[in-house]
């Protein structure tokens, strides 16, 4: 979010300095894939339970909740 947003309820949000952006400008190819790859499999180690189900009903076009 940038400056002066209102932060939501609820949810998170962090800011990317431009800095970061210039060094990940800066990778190459392959290390921003591998990067994609280090943090889909960061966030699939650290969901919860619960959140493999939603996951897993989204991924089949179902509901997040059952209805």
């Amino acid at each position: 979010m940038g400056k002066g947003t209102e932060k939501a309820k609820g949810g998170f949000y962090y800011d990317v300095s431009d800095e970061q952006l210039d060094a990940f400008a800066r990778l190459t190819l392959i290390e921003r894939l591998r990067w994609a790859e280090d943090a889909r499999l960061f966030t699939l180690m650290a969901r919860t339970p619960e959140t493999a189900v939603r996951q897993e009903r989204l991924r089949r076009g179902e509901a997040i909740v059952p209805e």
